[in-house]
């Protein structure tokens, strides 16, 4: 039994297949079954893929893969014990640093960051593993005809659906390791596989591809049975954020202006109540564009060691690991799993510790100084976790209106609408401001909002570069704002350190930033001895 969950329901469907290559899906095997000559000519026992895909369900069912693959990105196991990967974009920024130096490799971009890193395998691999189950979602969509099916609207919002997620995957791929090969057709022999790296400008242009055909097939809403299943908002979201980031690498301002237009299109709003964003009673909200659905899985399988997404066991766990942002519980239980935490930066904290979008978050009795900062957890009772040695069922926020606003503020700010884009900003800090008023957390003063009078752009761009700062602490977008940014020219990461001037790492910190090398990750060793595509790495490594 394969089992996803959208929403509060939990959808359940037989797998008949199952994924295990990270380029090819469904390729037939042959097995010798003897040599009985009345044999031959028999029908097969079970569904092969040319009797599959004969209703909605069977089009759920391999969608279902798609989806799961997303999984890999969260849990405690991935790579082995304690190799929850998300860390690899948590911790290269100014927002957030750890206290034991587990992955100094994407914290001080030491000598450990190097092709041979398990962590990249395994995200260019679980990426590529969404994308290959992409890819034949939109070919069956492509090639079946399904026009008397029962659910055949249904079934071509799938396509919108694989879109979008090759689209994040490429996303993700982009902002990791830059170039990487480009494989948007299903895979069927190995020769195909040896696919050549495509230029990082390439690779952001494919999202902005996906996105935009993927609107045309998604529905504005879904039944609430599907909660959480990609909408038109939730691509336009990733578009309108993919063509900001491709403008900010290639200066081309009618990507801003689209972006924009993209913008205006999207119906989602800012929520009045901050911390519904992270809070599991208001999962999928008005806010919410894209969200990872979390919950504790069926026949009890709750064990931090079992994958998300086995290969032959399906999906087994879908909680989401927190404990690295959560203080120790002292029972043994999930948030004790590792002693290494993940803290606010002294950074953050000096320069915003007072907002009440960062204090909220902070306790003082945490054991650190009150600098764990738990997103998830504070105030009380926002998470909901799944038991002893489980996790936490509380689905993570990948992308939300306020993300994509404060990117139309940035949009607005470079085509020359400097009142628009304060006025973005702004919407922002209200929220915040009359949220952190009626939760006690402030006193209706502050955020205070901007004055756009006599503002240039460098003071404007200031703005907006703070306000995500703060808005998205520890949501996994400051890295690679900062990259974008420094490609844009708004700011400038040459020589960066450890200090609390930069990085602001807590640990003793060798860090010399180059950026020549270090703004994106090696491509792994691995795929470029398999792919006789890829003549060589990313440079530096």
């Amino acid at each position: 039994m394969r089992v996803l969950v959208f929403g509060s329901k939990t959808f359940k469907i037989l797998t008949k297949m199952n994924f295990k290559s990270k380029y090819t899906i469904l390729l037939g095997g042959l097995m010798a079954m003897g040599c009985d000559p009345s044999l031959v000519d028999l029908p097969p026992t079970s569904p092969t893929e040319q009797s599959y895909f004969s209703n909605v369900n069977e089009f759920r069912t391999q969608l279902i893969g798609v989806y799961a693959a997303i999984y890999d990105d969260y849990h405690f196991a991935a790579n082995g014990y304690n190799g929850w990967v998300a860390g690899t974009w948590l911790l290269p920024g100014d927002d957030l640093t750890e206290t034991q130096g587990a992955r100094t490799a994407f914290e001080l971009f030491d000598g450990s960051l190097n092709p041979s890193h398990a962590h990249l395998r395994w995200i260019f691999a679980s990426a590529y593993k969404t994308i290959a189950r992409a890819n034949v979602t939109i070919d069956k969509v492509n090639t079946v005809d399904y026009s008397t099916f029962e659910g055949k609207d249904e079934i071509t919002a799938m396509k919108g659906e694989a879109l979008f997620l090759r689209g994040y995957s490429y996303f993700k791929l982009f902002n990791i390791f830059g170039s990487v090969p480009l494989v948007v057709k299903r895979l069927q022999t190995e020769a195909e596989t040896n696919t050549p790296k495509s230029d990082p400008v390439e690779v952001i242009t494919q999202v902005i591809d996906d996105c935009r055909e993927a609107i045309n097939y998604l529905p504005e809403s879904w039944d609430p049975t599907y909660a959480g299943r990609i909408t038109k908002n939730g691509a336009r979201g990733l578009l309108a954020k993919a063509l900001v980031f491709r403008a900010n690498y290639t200066g081309n301002n009618a990507d801003y202006q689209e972006a924009l237009t993209v913008f205006s299109s999207i119906t989602a709003t800012l929520v009045p109540n901050f911390i519904d964003n992270f809070n599991a009673k208001t999962e999928n909200n008005a806010e919410s564009l894209y969200e990872v659905q979390a919950a504790t899985p069926s026949g009890g399988n709750n064990n931090l060691q079992l994958g998300n997404d086995g290969a032959w066991r399906g999906v087994e766990n879908l909680s989401v690991y927190r404990g690295f942002m959560m203080e120790f519980g002292g029972r043994g239980d999930f948030n004790d799993a590792s002693s290494t935490k993940f803290l606010i930066t002294r950074k953050l904290l000096d320069k915003f510790g007072d907002d009440p979008r960062i204090k909220v978050f902070l306790n003082d009795s945490d054991g650190f100084n009150g600098r764990i900062f738990q997103k998830y957890h504070k105030p009380d009772g926002t998470n909901e976790l799944s038991g002893f040695h489980g996790g936490s069922v509380n689905n993570e926020r990948v992308l939300r209106y306020a993300d994509v606003k404060l990117l139309a503020a940035e949009a607005a700010l470079k085509t020359g609408n400097i009142n628009a884009a304060v006025q973005h900003v702004n919407d922002v800090r209200s929220r915040a401001r009359t949220w952190a008023a009626a939760a006690g957390v402030g006193d209706g003063t502050a955020p205070a909002d901007y004055n756009a009078a006599g503002a240039n752009e460098a003071t404007v761009m200031q703005w907006i570069m703070d306000e995500r700062y703060i808005e998205l602490a520890g949501e996994g977008h400051r890295w690679w704002d900062l990259k974008r940014w420094h490609k844009a020219g708004s700011i400038n990461l040459t020589g960066w350190t450890g200090g609390d001037e930069h990085f602001s790492s807590y640990l003793s910190s060798p860090i010399v930033f180059d950026v020549n090398k270090h703004l994106v990750f090696p491509l792994p060793q691995a795929e470029i001895d398999r792919n006789s595509g890829i003549f060589e790495n990313n440079p530096g490594y």
